[in-house]
């Protein structure tokens, strides 16, 4: 109903009264008055005296179209901006736009006033030369190019890699910042990478200082006032690889039900508010796992050292301690901070090895009761999650590692290992967000609202083409239903995208809005602060309740800055993953480079006007166009390509396909159908790709970045990139995925 009357006030272009309201929609007076409440309260519509009204001024960040056009993206519905109107923002800068009276087709429409923020300060591409001066050639599609200034270019070639400062004059020019190197080399990939969207990749002197100055050895006296865990079997389970442990876990046997403990490093024990390292770390929002390179959160001193919790050495911890019952309803939550002395650092390999009735490694033997005890109760609260309404996407994954330049993919194996670690973060992050909200304390939660009405209703319809009921009134346990129904169906790949498309972004807030994905009310990010900067966040809060230290000073300086907080965190969550898919698509292609020619077998995860994206089994991503197709259209009421004689190519059928072309700084591979009478002609693929070209603005369009939803349906960590087959799914949101087949680097139990 909100998204209908939004509508009705951008039709009419003019202010309504409540009695008109009530009498257009036939509403009750308190429930018109709670929408329109809420409508106010997100700046949606303006209220002045007894009348509302859209307001006339609306911000947004902008997307540009090559003919002139763009859309300012609001909450709710983007704002049209026809050509010649868009002043001289560029694509994603945040401007503000006045709203103009619907035109003759009943649609409002905008006119940018003002940018309010530009998107980028810098900008990477490829050095040129024109007569008399040098240009940059974005790597971005939709930059203009960039006129340069002089200094600093002696000596660069055409065709190098540079970083540009942007000066947004009349018209923009650009300052020479760095040189990357030349072509499109893994090293110079990755910087490029890193420079395009703002990520840091070294420490300041003055915060490695900080960091080498913390002793690592840890006092009596601090080891005295904490709570004593060193006598319980209390254990890691992680990636074979893996560096940092920031969590560990421990079982017990209570008369009337279980006690679990979940034990996570104290890392605002030495990373201290307003200080260098807290400062870095909230610059960097959260740690980027690059394929080939890792950009930490946190120096290496503390989160491959003092705050890592190794085997057999005392290591300080914010402990999370919940009974359950019989039934594993939570009956007792205890907070501490705590030591503990990891008894073994155990494998997500060695326990799915167990889990699947093979013995442990002699040393962690001692550990198969607790093992036992943890597999069952985790798969039992996973099916309580489940039939509550948590989203389940269950899709194959594959490890991507990157070793001297070249790019590996392994197929992931380890389900009931991490739905094992999985489900007990996804318990701790909920008992500590509904003790915060239970005691009217400040928080960063991690928020995920349901669908929007209209993105509802176009699921509904959608489904419905495919045989799948939903109900008029949303739910997760529905769209639960559904994804149930489809498991296993030939068409399961169809409507897990479709669910995906319809959901919203998951992201961090001050305020407590629920989980849809995960069909929680309470939720949050407690488990991580090594890795993401909300977690550390979270645990000063704990820590200053359990030390009777939150003075209302402290509380309101709190609730005052944690809006900010967390609004940059999101903001540095989305640099991350976009970082990481684009340096894995990139690998990917230079994969596809040493294949060309060769035939593979590949699922169809994506159709549109102009091709079909096929995944091969390891996880790379190609587009067939259409031109190499045949005589195929592409139906958007049948989701799917028709092609002559009844003939179809739908999500999730098997293609046979031959690797034509790749381009690694495009980040682009390009697919033929594999026929016997084209075995001898795959080299003429690419004149088919360069016949294509015609459309690649018009395919960037339809497709776009891949932008995230709820990534909190899957496991709370993860240790690689992880390539699902389908759709891109941020491991531990798995209620959030976007366009076919992207990848995640390393998930560090990061994203519940």
């Amino acid at each position: 109903m909100r998204e209908t009357l939004l509508e009705f006030f951008k039709k009419t272009g003019r202010p309504h009264r409540l009695e008109e309201i009530l009498r257009r929609f036939g509403l009750e007076k308190r429930e018109a008055k709670a929408y329109l409440k809420a409508l106010v309260r997100e700046g949606l519509l303006e209220k002045k005296g007894s009348q509302y009204f859209l307001p006339a001024r609306v911000q947004g960040p902008i997307s540009l179209h090559r003919d002139g056009y763009g859309f300012v993206r609001l909450p709710e519905k983007d704002l049209f901006i026809p050509p010649g109107y868009t002043q001289d923002a560029w694509p994603e800068d945040l401007v503000e736009a006045r709203i103009m009276p619907p035109g003759r087709d009943g649609k409002p429409w905008g006119v940018v006033e003002r940018i309010l923020k530009r998107a980028r300060e810098r900008v990477v591409g490829t050095l040129d030369f024109r007569k008399g001066y040098a240009v940059l050639i974005p790597d971005e599609p939709g930059l203009p190019e960039l006129r340069l200034i002089p200094e600093g270019l002696h000596g660069l070639k055409r065709g190098s890699r540079i970083v540009v400062k942007v000066h947004y004059d009349q018209r923009p020019y650009g300052e020479f910042l760095e040189y990357l190197g030349e072509g499109d080399a893994p090293e110079t990939e990755t910087q490029a990478v890193i420079a395009k969207y703002g990520l840091r990749a070294e420490f300041p002197e003055e915060v490695l200082r900080e960091a080498e100055a913390i002793p690592l050895e840890i006092p009596e006296a601090e080891l005295a006032r904490r709570q004593d865990f060193r006598h319980l079997r209390v254990f890691t389970i992680d990636g074979v690889d893996a560096k940092d442990f920031d969590d560990a876990i421990h079982v017990e046997r209570l008369p009337k039900g279980y006690r679990i403990g979940v034990h996570i490093a104290d890392v605002s024990h030495y990373v201290k508010e307003g200080r260098a390292l807290d400062q870095e770390a909230f610059l960097r929002g959260t740690s980027v796992y690059l394929p080939g390179r890792v950009l930490p959160m946190l120096p290496e001193r503390l989160s491959n050292g003092v705050c890592s919790l190794k085997p057999h050495e005392d290591r300080l911890v914010l402990s999370v301690l919940v009974e359950l019952d019989e039934d594993l309803k939570v009956k007792r939550v205890r907070f501490a901070e705590g030591v503990i002395r990891s008894v073994a650092r155990m494998t997500y390999t060695e326990v799915e090895a167990f889990a699947e009735g093979f013995g442990l490694p002699e040393e962690h033997a001692f550990l198969a009761e607790d093992l036992n005890l943890l597999l069952d109760l985790t798969q039992r609260l996973r099916q309580k999650r489940l039939e509550a309404g948590s989203l389940d996407f269950s899709f194959p994954e594959v490890k991507v590692e990157v070793e001297d330049g070249t790019l590996h993919l392994i197929p992931q194996e380890e389900p009931k290992a991490r739905s094992l670690i999985e489900e007990l973060m996804l318990l701790a992050n909920r008992v500590v967000a509904e003790h915060l909200v239970n005691k009217g304390l400040p928080g960063l939660f991690r928020v995920h609202e349901e669908p929007l009405e209209e993105a509802y209703g176009k699921l509904r319809t959608a489904l419905a083409r495919l045989g799948y009921t939903l109900p008029e009134k949303l739910s997760s346990k529905a769209l639960q239903r559904v994804l149930l129904e489809a498991k296993g169906r030939p068409e399961e790949p169809v409507v897990a995208n479709l669910v995906l498309r319809s959901l919203r972004l998951a992201r961090y807030a001050a305020e407590n809005l629920g989980h849809f994905g995960l069909a929680m009310e309470h939720y949050l990010h407690f488990t991580s602060p090594i890795r993401r900067y909300p977690d550390l966040v979270v645990h000063r809060v704990l820590k200053a309740i359990l030390r009777r230290s939150l003075t209302p000073a402290k509380k309101v300086r709190w609730q005052e800055t944690f809006p900010a907080i967390a609004e940059h965190a999101s903001e540095m969550e989305r640099k991350a993953e976009a970082a990481e898919r684009e340096l894995t698509k990139y690998y990917m292609a230079k994969w596809a480079e040493l294949h060309l020619g060769e035939r593979f077998v590949g699922k169809v995860t994506g159709v549109a006007s102009f091709g079909a994206f096929v995944t091969l089994k390891n996880g790379v991503e190609g587009l067939v166009r259409l031109e190499a197709l045949g005589p195929y259209t592409y139906s958007e009421e049948a989701l799917a390509l028709l092609g002559p004689k009844g003939k179809r190519i739908r999500l999730g059928d098997e293609m046979e396909v031959v690797i034509a072309a790749a381009n690694p700084r495009l980040r682009q591979i390009d697919l033929l159908p594999y026929r016997e009478e084209e075995k001898k002609e795959a080299s003429r693929g690419k004149a088919l790709v360069k016949k294509g070209k015609a459309k690649e603005e018009e395919m960037r369009k339809v497709v776009g970045p891949p932008t995230d939803r709820s990534r909190d349906s899957r496991p709370e960590r993860a240790t690689v990139n992880t390539v699902y087959f389908g759709e891109w799914a941020p491991r531990e949101e798995k209620a959030g995925m976007h366009r076919p087949v992207d990848t995640r680097a390393k998930r560090r139990r990061r994203r519940r």
